[in-house]
């Protein structure tokens, strides 16, 4: 298993690869992003999305989005433009260290505890970015969504979203579209 200086090692790896995507990102389009995630899916490997509403705008013309579609379509990690962007090119650090974390454990450890684990390591990664100012401050920030979430959903990033953004209008808006746990 995982020892606390792994883990440690882990945030910091996802904040360096995230940073890196991100930053190049914003960079690169000179958009107005709303929307950055961390995806975590059954390959293990978490990438980046995120949204524009640049982006958002044209995707919904080019891909012919009715009005009932919009809400949903908004926050669509998958869909995005720049889903997976920088994979490539940032993350190959982190990629060395899900391998070389994974090659000790069980399939059933894999999918079941580190799962988790990395989840949460991600999560911590998030803040530790939003802490530094990545996403903006004060009421610059409220107009930004970050999460960590899972593919397929679980419910589980109704419960994060609410730890990694202040409360404003747009977290309701994005909640709206989130799947809850039954326990919610």
């Amino acid at each position: 298993m995982s020892t606390e200086k792994d883990n440690e090692q882990l945030v910091e790896a996802f904040v360096k690869a995230a940073d890196a995507a991100f930053r190049s990102l914003k960079e690169t389009f000179k958009e107005h992003f709303y929307y950055y995630v961390f995806v975590f899916d059954e390959g293990l490997h978490p990438y980046i999305s995120a949204w524009s509403y640049e982006a958002l705008e044209k995707s919904i013309v080019e891909q012919q989005i009715t009005d009932e579609e919009k809400s949903w379509w908004k926050w669509d990690c998958s869909d995005s433009p720049y889903v997976v962007y920088g994979y490539d090119k940032f993350f190959c650090e982190v990629s060395d260290l899900l391998d070389k974390r994974a090659s000790i454990l069980s399939s059933d450890e894999l999918y079941e505890i580190e799962w988790d684990t990395r989840v949460n390591l991600l999560e911590e990664a998030m803040k530790r970015l939003d802490e530094s100012g990545l996403f903006g401050t004060g009421e610059e920030r409220k107009n930004v969504i970050i999460n960590v979430e899972e593919a397929p959903p679980n419910g589980s990033e109704y419960d994060r979203a609410l730890r990694l953004n202040p409360p404003s209008a747009l977290l309701s808006e994005y909640l709206e579209t989130c799947e809850r746990t039954e326990m919610d």
